[in-house]
């Protein structure tokens, strides 16, 4: 229960986090940020209401259909975002920040406006999907897409329908071509510094030692190294014969030397790989 209320404050800092980006960034300089939310933007511009009334009414059908279609941690935490995310969206535009806004006279904080905005909304992204939570809108819609079409890339769903979204602008905002360009911009920059952080591998290498002679290895790596280690028996499927895997993740600081010891080391075949994250069940005490 502890580690429930601590995501779901996460879920709530990243939520208030995406909004004042909104508020700073996107509604002063006038251009759909795309997504669900980026339709209540250019609803917000062309009837003068705030755009977190309609965030909250457009999405609260999408957690239902997440409830049903995809898992309920999931939808709890989506709904944790878009309600916490609405709210202040509905509380900012009500007070006097203008001073926080983006934008000059000129309008030549513009182009700038999409960038900061786009990168800042991928990383809450990252840290949200990381948290098994979304933004809703087309979060939602993206993650029963996946369902349907699991080899579909969750981030580039979202960039294919924002890029859609941000055609209609197009009509939206006079004719003018410029909001469009910052609605793709921020779409991309967006999804590119999402699907970064998501993919990023760590400082941690995973070597796979087939040997028949494991213990001096081992030795190595746990007195020299001070490092873990596991031993898999394995037999060879061609010669029949007994073998052993050792196989150890360290960090990149330790590679040189453990590859040196290696290259010395008679008899042995190592395949070498970059982890990008584990999840362990098991404590050491």
């Amino acid at each position: 229960m502890y580690k429930k209320v601590i995501r779901l404050l996460q879920i709530s800092l990243l939520a208030i986090a995406s909004s004042i980006n909104y508020c700073i960034f996107v509604f002063p300089n006038k251009f759909a940020p795309a997504g669900i939310d980026g339709i209540c933007t250019m609803i917000q511009d062309v009837l003068h209401i705030n755009m977190g009334y309609f965030s909250l009414i457009v999405n609260i059908p999408l957690i239902i259909i997440a409830f049903i279609m995809l898992n309920r941690d999931y939808a709890i935490k989506s709904l944790v975002y878009v309600i916490v995310f609405s709210v202040s969206v509905i509380i900012m535009k009500e007070s006097s920040i203008s001073k926080l806004y983006y934008v000059t006279q000129t309008g030549t904080s513009t182009v700038l406006a999409p960038i900061a905005s786009g990168a800042i909304r991928g990383i809450i992204y990252a840290y949200t999907l990381k948290l098994n939570g979304s933004a809703g809108g087309i979060d939602i819609i993206s993650s029963v897409i996946k369902i349907k079409k699991p080899h579909l890339n969750f981030m580039d769903n979202i960039f294919v329908i924002n890029t859609l979204i941000a055609i209609v602008s197009f009509w939206v905002y006079g004719m003018n071509i410029e909001p469009v360009i910052c609605s793709i911009l921020y779409a991309y920059i967006n999804s590119y510094t999402c699907n970064h952080l998501q993919n990023k591998k760590q400082e941690n290498i995973k070597y796979e030692i087939i040997t028949k002679t494991p213990t001096e290895i081992i030795s190595y790596i746990n007195q020299e190294l001070h490092q873990k280690a596991t031993v898999i028996n394995a037999k060879g499927a061609f010669s029949n014969e007994d073998t052993s895997v050792v196989l150890c993740i360290t960090e990149k600081c330790y590679a040189p030397f453990l590859e040196k010891f290696l290259l010395d080391f008679p008899n042995c075949i190592t395949f070498k790989s970059y982890t990008t994250d584990s999840i362990s069940g098991i404590t050491y005490k």
